[in-house]
């Protein structure tokens, strides 16, 4: 498989629907209400874990064992989801597992006697949810031309904070009202009414890139084609790097500001919720600005924003508890940008070195290493602050992203040369 910044040869076909459809728009529309209902789920488990801590008489680390069972779901099925998806199309794959990993919800709301069964409920609910993902990136790579896929998939990809946000204001409140188990209830209707609508609105495009009738190879040989491809493989890196960012920054950020700098907590939520802002921002609006002014290389622009993203984590290590609280604003708002929008960006580029018979394998393969990188990196860090301390610990992130850039920028080159050199 030879890559380049968009390969002819492995991109998906433009289907003939693309060229001046609308009926793009109600896909992506749909799209985002899968993600966006999706995420009342995945993102409702950890706003409902303090009346689990309560119910059952948990610990707090005990308690957080529900974020963790909910994040390695997807990490057990997104593999073979995305292999189903290639194989029989993503309307039938997203839509089931929705409706599926809503009747779990309500299985666990009615029989979940105890927090380890009510874990096995929620490892199950996120194993459901790993077809959301990369059905809904496969649905932007079949409707939407490339010139557009950074910005829908920005769009859609704004359905995650959305659904965290409705979990957020709607769950507590029926939760102490009704119990927990009428919380989760509705978090499996809203499973179900994703699944749904998906079913009933979305439309495969005319591309044929999945489906029975595709030659498909097996998923260890799928995996084993792509890491053998140095320029997959640096991208792949690159995703790496990028994920340890953003949930680092996520994870660390509060304790940081608090503990550290003695920012008081309403302060320190405040620049929390800016960086939140500004990388919901970041998801539409960086991989537009890519596709507008670098059209067909997200390569480079990845290339930059590991670069550029080493600068503002290298600032953290100048700021003190005296330091103006506007610089605390801006640093958290520029790291929200960089570190939430950088997404779409890598996905669509994920998507156009990804085999036309296997976009969905190859998405859910890099997601699935992201998910690995979400899942250890925070505490790793975490453990690496109470070493070493802040300084040294946010420099070495700032090293991991500037070589990241480096080996990307080198990988480029080399392909490119070999690229030329195979030409003449």
């Amino acid at each position: 498989m030879t890559t380049h910044d968009i390969d002819p040869a492995t991109a998906p076909a433009p289907p003939a629907t693309r060229a001046g459809g609308s009926y793009k728009w109600v896909v992506l529309s749909v799209a985002v209400t899968a993600l966006t209902t999706g995420s009342v789920l995945y993102s409702g488990v950890s706003v409902l874990m303090p009346f689990w801590k309560d119910t059952f008489h948990l610990s707090a680390a005990t308690a957080a064992l529900a974020a963790t069972a909910i994040q390695a779901g997807p990490i057990t099925s997104m593999l073979i989801i995305g292999r189903a998806i290639d194989r029989y199309g993503e309307r039938w794959v997203v839509s089931l597992t929705m409706i599926a990993m809503g009747i779990t919800a309500f299985i666990a709301a009615a029989v979940g006697p105890s927090y380890p069964v009510l874990l096995l409920f929620i490892l199950v609910m996120g194993a459901f949810y790993g077809s959301i993902l990369p059905g809904g990136q496969r649905a932007i790579t079949r409707w939407f031309e490339p010139s557009l896929q950074g910005m829908a998939t920005g769009i859609r990809q704004s359905g995650l904070p959305v659904g965290a946000s409705l979990a957020g204001a709607i769950l507590p409140a029926l939760a102490l009202h009704h119990g927990w188990r009428a919380a989760v209830v509705v978090q499996g209707v809203a499973g179900i009414i994703g699944g749904i609508i998906f079913a009933t609105f979305y439309r495969k495009a005319g591309d044929n890139t999945a489906g029975t009738r595709k030659p498909s190879l097996k998923l260890r040989r799928l995996i084993a084609d792509l890491v053998k491809d140095r320029l997959v493989r640096s991208l792949l890196l690159s995703g790496l790097a990028l994920a340890a960012f953003q949930y680092v920054f996520s994870a660390q950020i509060l304790i940081f500001l608090t503990g550290y700098l003695h920012i008081p907590i309403v302060t320190a939520g405040f620049m929390y919720a800016v960086a939140q802002a500004a990388g919901i921002g970041g998801r539409i609006g960086l991989a537009w600005l890519s596709d507008r002014f670098w059209p067909g290389k997200r390569m480079r622009s990845l290339k930059w924003l590991l670069a550029v993203s080493a600068l503002p984590v290298a600032a953290l290590t100048l700021l003190g508890p005296g330091s103006p609280r506007v610089l605390g604003y801006g640093l958290c708002a520029l790291l929200g940008l960089l570190s939430v929008g950088w997404y779409p960006l890598y996905l669509v580029q994920i998507a156009d070195i990804a085999p036309g018979h296997a976009v969905a394998s190859t998405i859910s393969f890099a997601i699935t290493l992201n998910q690995i990188i979400a899942a250890a990196m925070p505490p790793l860090f975490g453990v690496l602050v109470g070493v070493t301390g802040y300084t040294a610990s946010w420099l070495l992130l700032t090293a991991v992203l500037a070589v990241t850039a480096v080996q990307l920028h080198r990988t480029q080159i080399l392909t490119s040369r070999h690229t030329k050199e195979h030409r003449a």
